[in-house]
């Protein structure tokens, strides 16, 4: 098939789901960038685009009037655990865990203030609408709450992962999991290709978990340690972590 004929597929509203989801994957970003804007795309395909590394792409996928909407949306790639969207009920539970003095150490501090953490998960919503931001709460496949984490500043190929926090007394295996399921649903449905973030210095337990999970050092400052984790590292521990995949 021509590219002329790519595009004007790409931008027809009557153009096939399957025919748009083989066309979201195109080498060119023009005709990437006209499936973005399609406002027939499935939400599914433009969740695919999120990672895209071309500007015209998420410039594109920013104008689409259609909204990520949450509904029963959940990564469920683990045997244990699952992952699904945060919502303003949750906000009494997110509160709990920012206020707990052995988890709280290395957040950002919090009021002891319901409303403002409601007023947060609403304006936290409206980023999701527009699939800029992913908060998650971690639960077992039967619903019990374990704890959050956190996807946010979409710089191109890359994501930034965060805001992981876990109840004390859960199992053992919810940190992998929750990691795991982290990766599985930026790499391989948002379509990302690396992740950047930091953690404190003195949190030697979370950077002692993200050296064994295969992210490499980049830089630091007086305060922080600075990683990368590419996509082909989060395959080679995939392979190791297999046991934990469903």
């Amino acid at each position: 098939m021509d590219e002329h004929k790519e595009f004007r597929l790409a931008n027809d509203p009557d153009t096939s789901q399957e025919v748009l989801e083989a066309l979201s994957k195109s080498p060119s970003d023009i005709i990437r960038g006209a499936v973005a804007l399609n406002e027939n795309a499935s939400q599914e395909t433009l969740l695919h685009l999120v990672g895209d590394k071309s500007p015209h792409v998420t410039e594109n996928l920013e104008k689409n009037k259609i909204a990520f909407t949450e509904s029963d949306f959940t990564v469920s790639v683990c045997k244990h655990t699952k992952l699904r969207l945060g919502t303003v009920n949750d906000s009494e539970f997110i509160l709990n865990l920012r206020l707990d003095t052995n988890l709280n150490k290395y957040v950002s501090e919090v009021n002891n203030d319901l409303e403002k953490q409601k007023q947060w998960m609403l304006n936290y919503k409206e980023r999701e609408r527009n699939r800029k931001e992913f908060y998650f709460i971690i639960e077992s496949l039967q619903g019990t709450s374990y704890g959050v984490v956190r996807l946010y500043d979409f710089l191109g190929e890359s994501f930034c992962w965060g805001s992981w926090m876990i109840q004390r007394d859960s199992p053992a295996y919810v940190s992998i999991e929750s990691a795991l399921s982290i990766c599985e649903f930026a790499f391989y449905t948002l379509g990302f290709h690396r992740s950047h973030f930091d953690v404190r210095k003195e949190n030697d337990k979370v950077v002692k978990s993200h050296e064994g999970f295969g992210a490499k050092h980049t830089s630091s400052d007086a305060q922080n340690y600075y990683f990368n984790f590419e996509k082909i590292d989060y395959e080679i521990t995939q392979k190791r972590y297999k046991k934990f995949l469903a």
